[in-house]
């Protein structure tokens, strides 16, 4: 006799992104922040806005659906931060 119970309802509640959360593709790609969670009008489903910053620096915004995106930690390891310089200029180490 099985003595565990799921609570499916929980379960699913706990693995969607909500605002603010970080999440990043499941095929790779930058981290992303959630800035809606919810329902849109054309499609069925639970959607997310995230934006992000390109190789460049650009903001960028897409939307994606909650089954496309995996979850990610807030903060970062100083170890996987990466400097780049300005404009060939390397502004590594000056303040």
């Amino acid at each position: 006799m099985l003595d565990t119970t799921i609570d499916v309802a929980e379960t699913l509640r706990a693995a969607m992104a909500g605002i603010g959360d970080v999440v990043t593709l499941k095929s790779g790609g930058p981290r992303m922040t959630v800035m809606y969670a919810g329902p849109v009008g054309f499609a069925s489903g639970h959607w997310l806005i995230c934006q992000w910053f390109d190789e460049q620096g650009e903001l960028r915004q897409d939307m994606f659906a909650q089954d496309m995106v995996k979850p990610e930690p807030r903060s970062i390891s100083a170890a996987s931060v990466k400097m780049r310089s300005a404009a060939g200029n390397s502004a590594v180490g000056r303040f």
